[in-house]
């Protein structure tokens, strides 16, 4: 019983003191005390007695609270395992989503939690469309759980899109491979929401359908010059007639574009002759009311203002040069 009695002294005075850093099976630099841990009782863990404050080093919450030390720490050397994940759990996703496993999971359970919220802080935000979209519709690889970096150009992933679409051809008419430029994640089935700032297509050019101006496969070749579209009308144009008449090609001169190309917003009193104000106002219906012959190059006064020698020449008696013409009246009254 002595001896026994003295076995048992000096174990406790070992628990109290520490046992020497060589001599410790946990490691040379390991000094916390003994008794946090043990008892006299043996040499294993003691759960009466243990104290170890583990959460101001790493907490043990979720599902780390249900595991046995021996889990983790697989050898008596408590140092050789920090708080790294990794150290732990195979990572499967190879590195390709960094060493941070908690931007993706918690304690409670490996299950992903939040990833759109996640990518919202990444390059490519998951906006629209692209919000409803599986994580393997893009990260196309031979293992799922890799997620190996991305292009956040809209081609790289939407090359076929662009490639088998026909209406309208997009490889035939060389269309731009910046798909945003046309399209918007915003809109079911990435309808089309092309900015034709090059040619704004206002009133009368608000047309339902590309291919009222482009041909259907291909829409290279336009001009944005009116001519180049309308031709024809031009041609065709008889009241007045503007190919006999030399009008110019540049329709916006004379039109607006409003439906219909009419009324004419050509500035006769500005540029020409007043016919919109002054004693011509309202005096006329036609522009062959003072174009008679079809020649808009020349002019009719005489059809309105008759000759009459007890009007016209008496109120025109001592006038230098007056004689009763079309080119004399507005040589004398150019503003009417």
């Amino acid at each position: 019983m002595r001896g026994l009695s003295f076995i048992l002294i000096a174990l406790l005075l070992l628990l109290g003191a520490g046992i020497s850093q060589t001599e410790h099976p946990h490691g040379e630099d390991f000094n916390m005390n003994c008794g946090i841990c043990h008892s006299p009782q043996g040499w294993k863990l003691d759960l009466a007695v243990y104290s170890y404050d583990h959460d101001s080093v790493f907490e043990l919450k979720g599902s780390h609270a249900e595991l046995t030390c021996r889990q983790c720490h697989s050898s008596l050397i408590f140092k050789d395992v920090d708080n790294q994940c990794f150290q732990c759990h195979q990572d499967v996703h190879q590195q390709s989503l960094g060493m941070n496993c908690e931007r993706c999971h918690t304690n409670q359970t490996w299950l992903i939690t939040g990833i759109t919220s996640i990518h919202q802080d990444s390059r490519f935000p998951l906006l629209g469309a692209h919000r409803l979209a599986d994580c393997e519709q893009c990260h196309i690889n031979s293992n799922p759980f890799v997620f190996e970096p991305l292009s956040v150009e809209c081609y790289a992933c939407h090359q076929p899109e662009y490639a088998q679409t026909s209406q309208p051809n997009h490889l035939v008419s060389g269309f731009s491979v910046d798909c945003s430029e046309c399209h918007t994640v915003f809109t079911p089935n990435w309808e089309g929401s092309f900015n034709h700032h090059f040619f704004p297509l206002d009133q009368a050019h608000h047309l339902p359908e590309c291919t009222d101006c482009h041909n259907p496969t291909d829409y290279t070749g336009l001009q944005s010059e009116c001519i180049s579209c309308h031709e024809l009308d031009y041609n065709l144009t008889t009241e007045p007639n503007h190919v006999q008449a030399e009008f110019g090609t540049d329709c916006a001169m004379c039109h607006s574009l409003n439906p219909g190309w009419k009324p004419s917003i050509f500035d006769h009193d500005s540029d020409e002759f007043p016919i919109f104000s002054g004693h011509h106002e309202g005096e006329w219906n036609s522009c062959t009311d003072c174009h008679t012959n079809g020649d808009y190059h020349s002019f009719n006064c005489l059809e309105c203002h008759e000759h009459n020698q007890d009007e016209t020449d008496r109120r025109h008696d001592g006038v230098l040069f007056y004689k009763y013409d079309s080119d004399r009246c507005l040589f004398c009254h150019p503003n009417a």
